[in-house]
Protein backbone atom coordinates (compact mmCIF):
# COMPACT_ATOMS: atom_id res chain seq x y z
CA UNK A 1 0.00 0.00 0.00
CA UNK A 2 1.64 3.35 -0.99
CA UNK A 3 1.68 6.04 1.64
CA UNK A 4 0.15 8.90 1.31
CA UNK A 5 2.45 12.03 0.58
CA UNK A 6 2.71 14.78 3.54
CA UNK A 7 0.91 17.57 1.29
CA UNK A 8 -2.00 15.41 0.46
CA UNK A 9 -2.30 14.18 4.40
CA UNK A 10 -1.80 17.62 5.42
CA UNK A 11 -5.42 19.25 3.72
CA UNK A 12 -8.70 18.38 4.81
CA UNK A 13 -10.93 15.69 3.15
CA UNK A 14 -12.70 17.49 1.28
CA UNK A 15 -10.08 19.59 -0.33
CA UNK A 16 -8.56 16.53 -1.29
CA UNK A 17 -11.33 16.02 -3.75
CA UNK A 18 -11.32 19.67 -5.56
CA UNK A 19 -7.71 19.90 -5.07
CA UNK A 20 -6.02 22.95 -7.48
CA UNK A 21 -2.42 24.24 -7.10
CA UNK A 22 -1.59 27.62 -7.58
CA UNK A 23 -1.40 29.11 -10.60
CA UNK A 24 2.13 28.85 -11.99
CA UNK A 25 3.81 33.00 -13.27
CA UNK A 26 6.73 31.75 -15.34
CA UNK A 27 7.60 34.58 -16.55
CA UNK A 28 8.42 36.49 -13.36
CA UNK A 29 12.24 37.91 -13.65
CA UNK A 30 14.67 37.22 -10.62
CA UNK A 31 14.48 41.16 -10.53
CA UNK A 32 10.84 41.10 -10.21
CA UNK A 33 11.15 38.01 -7.43
CA UNK A 34 13.47 39.99 -5.37
CA UNK A 35 11.66 43.40 -5.03
CA UNK A 36 8.28 40.97 -4.28
CA UNK A 37 6.32 41.14 -1.22
CA UNK A 38 8.18 40.45 2.12
CA UNK A 39 8.37 37.03 3.48
CA UNK A 40 5.49 37.61 6.20
CA UNK A 41 3.42 38.40 3.13
CA UNK A 42 4.08 35.70 1.57
CA UNK A 43 3.91 33.07 4.44
CA UNK A 44 0.04 34.85 5.10
CA UNK A 45 -1.07 33.94 1.22
CA UNK A 46 0.12 30.47 1.64
CA UNK A 47 -1.74 29.63 4.90
CA UNK A 48 -4.54 31.16 3.27
CA UNK A 49 -4.33 29.22 0.25
CA UNK A 50 -3.83 26.12 2.86
CA UNK A 51 -6.89 26.78 4.84
CA UNK A 52 -9.34 27.72 2.02
CA UNK A 53 -8.27 26.83 -1.17
CA UNK A 54 -8.29 30.09 -2.50
CA UNK A 55 -5.08 31.87 -4.08
CA UNK A 56 -4.75 35.70 -3.84
CA UNK A 57 -3.77 37.27 -6.37
CA UNK A 58 -1.56 40.64 -5.93
CA UNK A 59 -1.82 44.05 -7.45
CA UNK A 60 0.10 44.71 -10.49
CA UNK A 61 -0.38 48.36 -9.89
CA UNK A 62 0.29 48.46 -5.91
CA UNK A 63 3.59 49.37 -5.19
CA UNK A 64 5.41 48.35 -2.69
CA UNK A 65 7.77 50.52 -1.01
CA UNK A 66 11.33 49.52 -0.08
CA UNK A 67 11.42 50.17 3.67
CA UNK A 68 15.33 51.91 4.55
CA UNK A 69 17.20 49.83 6.56
CA UNK A 70 17.71 51.31 10.16
CA UNK A 71 21.54 51.31 11.42
CA UNK A 72 22.26 52.15 15.17
CA UNK A 73 25.03 54.55 15.53
CA UNK A 74 25.88 57.93 16.03
CA UNK A 75 26.89 58.33 12.52
CA UNK A 76 23.18 56.93 11.48
CA UNK A 77 21.55 59.26 14.19
CA UNK A 78 23.65 62.36 12.43
CA UNK A 79 22.62 61.46 9.45
CA UNK A 80 18.98 60.87 9.79
CA UNK A 81 19.36 64.36 11.05
CA UNK A 82 20.79 65.92 8.38
CA UNK A 83 18.44 64.57 5.78
CA UNK A 84 15.26 65.89 7.96
CA UNK A 85 16.84 68.73 8.30
CA UNK A 86 14.94 70.66 5.66
CA UNK A 87 11.75 68.70 6.05
CA UNK A 88 11.57 70.00 9.94
CA UNK A 89 12.61 73.73 8.80
CA UNK A 90 9.49 73.48 6.77
CA UNK A 91 7.31 71.90 9.33
CA UNK A 92 8.32 74.95 11.75
CA UNK A 93 7.93 77.55 9.49
CA UNK A 94 4.48 76.01 8.62
CA UNK A 95 3.37 75.88 12.15
CA UNK A 96 4.32 78.96 13.30
CA UNK A 97 2.28 80.76 10.21
CA UNK A 98 -0.65 78.78 11.76
CA UNK A 99 0.02 80.21 15.24
CA UNK A 100 0.45 83.59 13.67
CA UNK A 101 -1.48 85.85 16.15
CA UNK A 102 -4.00 88.46 14.20
CA UNK A 103 -2.68 92.06 13.66
CA UNK A 104 -3.86 93.08 17.62
CA UNK A 105 -0.71 91.30 18.56
CA UNK A 106 1.45 93.46 20.81
CA UNK A 107 4.27 95.08 18.88
CA UNK A 108 6.66 96.79 21.02
CA UNK A 109 9.75 99.12 19.66
CA UNK A 110 12.58 99.59 21.94
CA UNK A 111 14.75 102.96 20.83
CA UNK A 112 17.57 102.63 22.94
CA UNK A 113 18.50 105.86 24.97
CA UNK A 114 22.48 105.96 25.32
CA UNK A 115 25.52 104.70 22.78
CA UNK A 116 26.59 101.44 22.93
CA UNK A 117 28.87 100.67 25.71
CA UNK A 118 32.27 99.41 25.15
CA UNK A 119 32.19 96.28 27.36
CA UNK A 120 29.48 94.10 28.94
CA UNK A 121 28.77 93.48 32.84
CA UNK A 122 28.82 89.87 33.80
CA UNK A 123 29.43 87.90 36.93
CA UNK A 124 33.12 87.17 36.20
CA UNK A 125 33.73 91.07 36.55
CA UNK A 126 32.30 91.96 39.61
CA UNK A 127 34.81 93.11 42.09
CA UNK A 128 34.94 91.07 44.61
CA UNK A 129 35.56 91.80 48.19
CA UNK A 130 39.26 91.36 49.78
CA UNK A 131 37.20 88.97 52.26
CA UNK A 132 36.12 86.73 49.83
CA UNK A 133 39.58 87.09 48.05
CA UNK A 134 41.03 85.70 51.36
CA UNK A 135 38.65 83.00 51.86
CA UNK A 136 39.16 82.00 48.48
CA UNK A 137 43.10 81.35 48.91
CA UNK A 138 42.63 79.64 51.85
CA UNK A 139 40.39 77.00 50.03
CA UNK A 140 43.13 77.04 47.28
CA UNK A 141 45.72 75.93 50.13
CA UNK A 142 43.34 73.98 52.50
CA UNK A 143 45.83 71.02 52.62
CA UNK A 144 48.45 73.54 54.51
CA UNK A 145 46.02 74.94 56.93
CA UNK A 146 46.82 73.60 60.87
CA UNK A 147 43.17 75.31 61.75
CA UNK A 148 40.62 77.05 60.77
CA UNK A 149 38.84 77.45 64.21
CA UNK A 150 39.90 81.42 64.59
CA UNK A 151 37.64 82.63 62.13
CA UNK A 152 33.97 82.44 62.33
CA UNK A 153 31.59 80.66 61.13
CA UNK A 154 29.89 82.38 58.29
CA UNK A 155 33.68 82.41 57.25
CA UNK A 156 34.67 78.95 57.84
CA UNK A 157 31.22 78.01 56.06
CA UNK A 158 32.35 79.93 52.67
CA UNK A 159 35.37 78.11 52.98
CA UNK A 160 33.77 74.76 53.13
CA UNK A 161 31.87 75.48 50.07
CA UNK A 162 35.06 77.08 47.80
CA UNK A 163 36.67 73.36 48.92
CA UNK A 164 33.88 71.23 47.80
CA UNK A 165 33.84 73.21 44.64
CA UNK A 166 37.35 72.81 44.03
CA UNK A 167 36.57 68.74 44.68
CA UNK A 168 39.16 69.02 47.75
CA UNK A 169 37.37 67.94 50.77
CA UNK A 170 39.12 65.10 51.35
CA UNK A 171 38.77 63.14 54.86
CA UNK A 172 42.53 64.36 55.85
CA UNK A 173 40.82 67.86 55.67
CA UNK A 174 37.85 67.19 57.62
CA UNK A 175 38.89 67.84 60.97
CA UNK A 176 39.30 71.66 60.39
CA UNK A 177 35.73 71.86 60.24
CA UNK A 178 34.28 69.45 62.96
CA UNK A 179 36.47 69.97 65.70
CA UNK A 180 36.68 70.54 69.33
CA UNK A 181 34.50 73.09 70.57
CA UNK A 182 32.87 73.70 67.09
CA UNK A 183 29.15 75.08 67.21
CA UNK A 184 28.44 75.43 63.72
CA UNK A 185 28.82 72.40 61.16
CA UNK A 186 27.94 73.61 57.15
CA UNK A 187 29.23 70.77 54.63
CA UNK A 188 27.53 70.99 51.02
CA UNK A 189 29.08 67.87 49.89
CA UNK A 190 29.97 64.77 52.11
CA UNK A 191 30.02 62.48 49.42
CA UNK A 192 33.78 61.55 49.59
CA UNK A 193 33.41 61.23 53.51
CA UNK A 194 32.95 57.64 54.41
CA UNK A 195 31.15 56.69 57.95
CA UNK A 196 34.39 56.05 59.57
CA UNK A 197 35.72 59.21 59.41
CA UNK A 198 33.19 60.94 60.63
CA UNK A 199 32.14 59.07 63.49
CA UNK A 200 36.15 59.40 64.04
CA UNK A 201 35.57 63.31 64.69
CA UNK A 202 32.79 63.39 66.03
CA UNK A 203 33.86 61.34 68.64
CA UNK A 204 36.86 63.49 69.14
CA UNK A 205 34.24 66.65 69.47
CA UNK A 206 31.80 64.77 71.63
CA UNK A 207 35.17 63.58 74.10
CA UNK A 208 36.00 67.91 74.61
CA UNK A 209 31.50 68.19 75.03
CA UNK A 210 30.02 69.26 71.19
CA UNK A 211 27.39 71.39 71.49
CA UNK A 212 25.87 72.26 67.95
CA UNK A 213 23.65 74.65 67.13
CA UNK A 214 23.83 74.40 63.36
CA UNK A 215 24.18 70.99 61.21
CA UNK A 216 23.98 71.13 57.51
CA UNK A 217 25.35 67.87 55.84
CA UNK A 218 24.59 67.97 52.33
CA UNK A 219 24.90 64.62 50.16
CA UNK A 220 25.79 62.65 53.12
CA UNK A 221 23.93 59.04 52.40
CA UNK A 222 27.56 57.57 52.30
CA UNK A 223 28.24 59.44 55.94
CA UNK A 224 25.39 59.34 57.75
CA UNK A 225 23.57 56.03 59.24
CA UNK A 226 21.22 55.54 62.43
CA UNK A 227 25.10 55.23 64.37
CA UNK A 228 26.44 58.58 63.45
CA UNK A 229 23.27 60.22 64.74
CA UNK A 230 23.69 58.01 67.77
CA UNK A 231 27.04 58.91 67.99
CA UNK A 232 26.15 62.75 68.06
CA UNK A 233 24.21 62.21 71.59
CA UNK A 234 23.29 65.19 73.41
CA UNK A 235 25.39 67.22 70.73
CA UNK A 236 22.16 67.97 69.38
CA UNK A 237 19.98 68.70 72.56
CA UNK A 238 20.87 73.03 71.18
CA UNK A 239 20.69 72.67 67.49
CA UNK A 240 18.65 75.13 66.05
CA UNK A 241 19.24 74.08 62.05
CA UNK A 242 19.24 70.80 61.13
CA UNK A 243 19.91 69.41 57.18
CA UNK A 244 20.39 66.55 55.98
CA UNK A 245 20.28 66.34 52.05
CA UNK A 246 20.59 63.00 50.45
CA UNK A 247 20.62 60.94 53.96
CA UNK A 248 19.52 57.21 52.06
CA UNK A 249 20.96 55.41 54.63
CA UNK A 250 18.80 57.36 57.24
CA UNK A 251 15.62 54.62 58.52
CA UNK A 252 12.64 55.41 61.00
CA UNK A 253 14.73 54.62 64.20
CA UNK A 254 17.34 57.33 62.82
CA UNK A 255 14.50 60.14 62.55
CA UNK A 256 12.96 59.11 65.99
CA UNK A 257 16.48 59.48 67.81
CA UNK A 258 17.06 62.77 65.77
CA UNK A 259 13.58 64.47 66.59
CA UNK A 260 13.52 63.36 70.60
CA UNK A 261 17.28 64.86 71.01
CA UNK A 262 16.51 68.08 68.76
CA UNK A 263 12.49 68.52 70.22
CA UNK A 264 13.59 71.39 72.44
CA UNK A 265 15.07 73.86 70.14
CA UNK A 266 15.08 72.71 66.25
CA UNK A 267 13.20 75.73 64.08
CA UNK A 268 14.45 74.34 60.58
CA UNK A 269 14.47 70.43 59.80
CA UNK A 270 15.10 69.23 56.36
CA UNK A 271 15.65 65.74 54.78
CA UNK A 272 15.87 64.58 50.73
CA UNK A 273 16.53 61.57 48.85
CA UNK A 274 15.51 59.28 51.34
CA UNK A 275 12.80 56.67 50.59
CA UNK A 276 13.29 54.14 53.79
CA UNK A 277 11.24 56.74 55.97
CA UNK A 278 7.68 55.54 56.88
CA UNK A 279 4.53 57.29 58.04
CA UNK A 280 6.25 56.83 61.46
CA UNK A 281 9.28 59.05 60.84
CA UNK A 282 6.46 61.74 59.78
CA UNK A 283 4.50 61.33 62.39
CA UNK A 284 7.34 61.76 64.99
CA UNK A 285 8.06 65.68 63.82
CA UNK A 286 4.60 66.70 65.48
CA UNK A 287 7.19 66.38 68.67
CA UNK A 288 8.88 69.44 67.05
CA UNK A 289 6.52 72.41 68.69
CA UNK A 290 9.02 75.12 67.74
CA UNK A 291 9.40 74.02 64.19
CA UNK A 292 8.83 76.65 61.59
CA UNK A 293 10.15 75.11 58.57
CA UNK A 294 10.29 72.06 57.42
CA UNK A 295 11.71 70.15 53.85
CA UNK A 296 10.79 66.54 52.42
CA UNK A 297 12.11 66.13 49.11
CA UNK A 298 12.63 63.13 46.99
CA UNK A 299 10.65 60.55 48.68
CA UNK A 300 8.53 58.48 46.60
CA UNK A 301 7.28 56.40 49.37
CA UNK A 302 5.53 59.05 51.09
CA UNK A 303 2.10 59.15 49.97
CA UNK A 304 -1.09 61.56 51.63
CA UNK A 305 -1.67 58.93 54.56
CA UNK A 306 1.97 59.61 55.65
CA UNK A 307 1.89 63.06 55.35
CA UNK A 308 -1.58 63.55 57.31
CA UNK A 309 0.29 64.89 61.21
CA UNK A 310 1.67 67.78 59.21
CA UNK A 311 -1.79 69.56 59.55
CA UNK A 312 -1.42 69.55 63.47
CA UNK A 313 1.96 71.39 63.17
CA UNK A 314 0.09 74.92 62.87
CA UNK A 315 3.50 76.86 63.74
CA UNK A 316 4.80 75.89 60.37
CA UNK A 317 5.44 78.67 58.11
CA UNK A 318 7.99 77.54 55.43
CA UNK A 319 6.86 73.75 54.19
CA UNK A 320 8.66 72.42 50.99
CA UNK A 321 7.35 69.16 49.29
CA UNK A 322 9.40 68.79 46.34
CA UNK A 323 9.23 65.93 44.15
CA UNK A 324 6.95 64.02 45.83
CA UNK A 325 4.60 61.80 43.07
CA UNK A 326 2.05 60.40 44.87
CA UNK A 327 0.51 63.52 46.33
CA UNK A 328 -2.86 64.29 45.23
CA UNK A 329 -4.93 67.57 44.72
CA UNK A 330 -7.21 66.91 47.50
CA UNK A 331 -4.42 66.25 50.22
CA UNK A 332 -2.84 69.45 48.98
CA UNK A 333 -6.00 71.73 49.82
CA UNK A 334 -6.54 69.65 52.94
CA UNK A 335 -2.99 70.80 54.27
CA UNK A 336 -3.47 74.44 53.24
CA UNK A 337 -6.91 74.97 54.56
CA UNK A 338 -5.37 73.29 57.80
CA UNK A 339 -2.01 75.53 57.48
CA UNK A 340 -3.17 78.96 56.22
CA UNK A 341 -0.43 80.95 57.99
CA UNK A 342 2.41 79.10 55.30
CA UNK A 343 4.50 81.63 53.76
CA UNK A 344 6.47 79.75 51.73
CA UNK A 345 5.11 76.52 49.88
CA UNK A 346 6.97 74.33 47.23
CA UNK A 347 5.49 71.49 45.25
CA UNK A 348 7.73 71.56 42.59
CA UNK A 349 8.26 68.57 40.62
CA UNK A 350 5.16 67.06 42.01
CA UNK A 351 3.96 65.47 38.97
CA UNK A 352 0.44 64.67 40.10
CA UNK A 353 -0.98 67.98 40.90
CA UNK A 354 -3.36 70.23 38.87
CA UNK A 355 -4.98 73.30 38.64
CA UNK A 356 -7.24 71.84 42.04
CA UNK A 357 -4.18 72.20 44.12
CA UNK A 358 -2.79 74.93 43.17
CA UNK A 359 -5.94 77.39 43.34
CA UNK A 360 -6.53 75.67 46.54
CA UNK A 361 -3.36 76.59 47.84
CA UNK A 362 -3.79 79.75 46.86
CA UNK A 363 -7.61 80.37 48.02
CA UNK A 364 -6.06 79.32 52.02
CA UNK A 365 -2.80 80.62 52.22
CA UNK A 366 -3.30 84.15 51.64
CA UNK A 367 -0.06 85.41 53.37
CA UNK A 368 1.98 83.56 50.94
CA UNK A 369 5.04 85.52 50.05
CA UNK A 370 7.45 82.56 48.00
CA UNK A 371 6.01 80.27 45.69
CA UNK A 372 7.07 77.48 43.62
CA UNK A 373 5.07 75.35 41.26
CA UNK A 374 8.05 74.42 38.85
CA UNK A 375 7.70 71.29 36.51
CA UNK A 376 3.89 70.78 37.15
CA UNK A 377 2.59 70.22 33.71
CA UNK A 378 -0.69 70.21 33.96
CA UNK A 379 -1.50 73.37 35.55
CA UNK A 380 -2.93 76.53 33.19
CA UNK A 381 -3.70 80.28 33.41
CA UNK A 382 -6.67 79.62 35.67
CA UNK A 383 -5.29 78.15 38.42
CA UNK A 384 -3.57 81.97 39.12
CA UNK A 385 -6.68 83.76 39.26
CA UNK A 386 -6.56 84.03 43.05
CA UNK A 387 -3.10 85.67 42.78
CA UNK A 388 -5.07 88.59 41.15
CA UNK A 389 -8.43 88.67 43.23
CA UNK A 390 -6.36 88.39 46.72
CA UNK A 391 -3.61 90.50 45.83
CA UNK A 392 -1.09 87.91 47.52
CA UNK A 393 2.08 89.82 48.22
CA UNK A 394 3.72 87.16 46.48
CA UNK A 395 7.78 88.06 46.74
CA UNK A 396 9.52 85.33 45.07
CA UNK A 397 7.59 83.20 42.18
CA UNK A 398 9.31 80.11 40.18
CA UNK A 399 7.14 78.54 37.76
CA UNK A 400 9.80 76.70 35.11
CA UNK A 401 8.58 74.63 32.87
CA UNK A 402 5.01 74.88 33.37
CA UNK A 403 4.30 74.52 29.30
CA UNK A 404 0.75 75.43 29.35
CA UNK A 405 0.81 78.56 30.95
CA UNK A 406 0.71 81.88 28.59
CA UNK A 407 1.06 85.28 29.15
CA UNK A 408 -2.10 85.64 31.00
CA UNK A 409 -0.62 83.56 33.91
CA UNK A 410 2.08 86.40 34.16
CA UNK A 411 -0.42 88.93 34.30
CA UNK A 412 -2.42 87.13 37.11
CA UNK A 413 1.47 87.45 38.97
CA UNK A 414 1.94 91.13 37.82
CA UNK A 415 -1.11 92.61 38.95
CA UNK A 416 -1.63 90.37 41.84
CA UNK A 417 2.29 90.62 43.57
CA UNK A 418 2.62 94.16 42.15
CA UNK A 419 4.98 96.40 43.77
CA UNK A 420 6.04 92.93 45.81
CA UNK A 421 7.58 90.83 43.17
CA UNK A 422 11.21 90.27 43.59
CA UNK A 423 12.41 87.53 42.11
CA UNK A 424 10.65 85.57 38.67
CA UNK A 425 11.91 82.38 37.74
CA UNK A 426 9.98 82.01 34.03
CA UNK A 427 12.56 79.54 32.00
CA UNK A 428 10.98 77.50 29.41
CA UNK A 429 7.87 78.69 29.16
CA UNK A 430 7.55 79.00 25.87
CA UNK A 431 4.15 80.40 25.23
CA UNK A 432 5.11 83.84 27.05
CA UNK A 433 5.65 86.51 24.71
CA UNK A 434 6.18 90.64 25.15
CA UNK A 435 2.71 91.06 26.64
CA UNK A 436 4.70 89.29 30.19
CA UNK A 437 7.45 91.54 30.16
CA UNK A 438 4.78 94.39 29.49
CA UNK A 439 2.94 93.10 32.63
CA UNK A 440 5.99 93.24 34.60
CA UNK A 441 6.85 96.86 33.63
CA UNK A 442 3.56 98.54 34.22
CA UNK A 443 3.05 96.18 37.80
CA UNK A 444 6.31 95.84 39.30
CA UNK A 445 9.16 98.06 37.58
CA UNK A 446 10.13 99.29 40.97
CA UNK A 447 10.54 95.93 43.12
CA UNK A 448 11.52 93.33 40.33
CA UNK A 449 15.50 92.61 40.75
CA UNK A 450 16.12 89.17 39.47
CA UNK A 451 14.39 87.66 36.12
CA UNK A 452 14.86 84.26 34.47
CA UNK A 453 13.47 83.92 31.07
CA UNK A 454 15.72 80.97 29.35
CA UNK A 455 13.95 79.35 26.63
CA UNK A 456 10.98 81.57 26.38
CA UNK A 457 12.30 82.19 22.50
CA UNK A 458 8.98 84.25 21.93
CA UNK A 459 10.14 87.41 23.91
CA UNK A 460 11.72 90.34 21.65
CA UNK A 461 14.88 91.80 21.81
CA UNK A 462 13.01 95.15 21.98
CA UNK A 463 10.96 93.75 24.84
CA UNK A 464 13.65 93.35 26.66
CA UNK A 465 14.92 96.88 25.87
CA UNK A 466 12.13 98.41 27.44
CA UNK A 467 11.67 96.84 30.09
CA UNK A 468 15.85 96.77 31.00
CA UNK A 469 15.44 100.29 30.71
CA UNK A 470 11.90 101.00 32.81
CA UNK A 471 13.06 98.78 35.76
CA UNK A 472 15.68 100.54 38.14
CA UNK A 473 16.33 97.89 40.45
CA UNK A 474 16.85 94.60 37.96
CA UNK A 475 20.30 92.92 38.74
CA UNK A 476 20.20 90.28 36.89
CA UNK A 477 18.75 88.85 33.79
CA UNK A 478 19.33 84.85 33.01
CA UNK A 479 19.08 84.03 28.85
CA UNK A 480 19.98 80.88 28.37
CA UNK A 481 18.85 79.24 25.19
CA UNK A 482 17.42 82.59 24.11
CA UNK A 483 19.97 83.43 20.96
CA UNK A 484 18.18 80.97 18.49
CA UNK A 485 16.96 82.66 15.66
CA UNK A 486 13.12 82.67 15.08
CA UNK A 487 11.37 83.78 12.52
CA UNK A 488 8.30 84.83 13.85
CA UNK A 489 5.63 87.56 12.24
CA UNK A 490 8.14 89.37 10.29
CA UNK A 491 10.22 89.81 13.19
CA UNK A 492 13.87 87.84 13.87
CA UNK A 493 13.42 87.02 17.66
CA UNK A 494 17.38 87.48 18.79
CA UNK A 495 18.82 88.24 21.97
CA UNK A 496 21.83 90.15 19.78
CA UNK A 497 24.94 92.69 21.03
CA UNK A 498 22.39 95.80 20.48
CA UNK A 499 20.45 94.96 23.58
CA UNK A 500 23.71 93.95 25.58
CA UNK A 501 25.12 97.21 24.84
CA UNK A 502 22.44 99.34 24.97
CA UNK A 503 20.36 99.24 27.85
CA UNK A 504 20.86 101.55 30.44
CA UNK A 505 21.10 99.74 33.35
CA UNK A 506 24.72 99.79 33.79
CA UNK A 507 24.76 97.21 36.85
CA UNK A 508 22.71 94.76 35.11
CA UNK A 509 24.76 91.53 34.96
CA UNK A 510 23.68 89.46 31.99
CA UNK A 511 23.89 85.65 32.55
CA UNK A 512 23.89 83.03 29.87
CA UNK A 513 24.24 84.85 26.44
CA UNK A 514 26.94 83.23 24.30
CA UNK A 515 28.66 86.93 23.58
CA UNK A 516 29.55 86.79 27.56
CA UNK A 517 31.65 84.23 27.75
CA UNK A 518 34.62 85.92 28.65
CA UNK A 519 35.12 88.00 25.53
CA UNK A 520 34.56 91.81 25.17
CA UNK A 521 31.51 93.59 22.86
CA UNK A 522 33.54 96.21 21.14
CA UNK A 523 32.64 98.44 18.28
Amino acid sequence: MKRKSHSSAALPRSSRLHRTSPPEDTSISVQDALSGPGRAVVSRERALYFATGEHVVPSVTQDVEEENESWPGYFATAQQLHDNREAAQAARKQQQEVEQPDNETLNVVWTPQRPARSSVLTADDVVQKLKYLALQSLAEHVEQLPTLKYIDAAARHQVARAVVKLRRLQPEVLPLFIFPGVTEIDIPDCSTIDEDTMLKALTECAAHGLVLTVLRLGLCGRCVSDNVIDELGDALRTVEQLQMQGCYRLSDTGCKMLVRRCAPSLESFEISCNQRITKKSIDSFCELQNLHSLTLSECPQIDDASLESLKSMKKLRKLKLNQMERLSDGFIISLAQNLPDLEEFSIARCSQLTNIAVRGMLESCRGLKVLDVSDLHQITDACLEPVREHSHALRQVSMRCCLRLTDVAFQHIAYGANSYLEVLEMSSVSQATDASMMALLEHCAMSLTTLDISFCRNITEDALGVLADGTQNLRSLVLWGCTQMLYFCDVYLKVTARFLTRHSQDELIVTGHPLLTGLSIRY
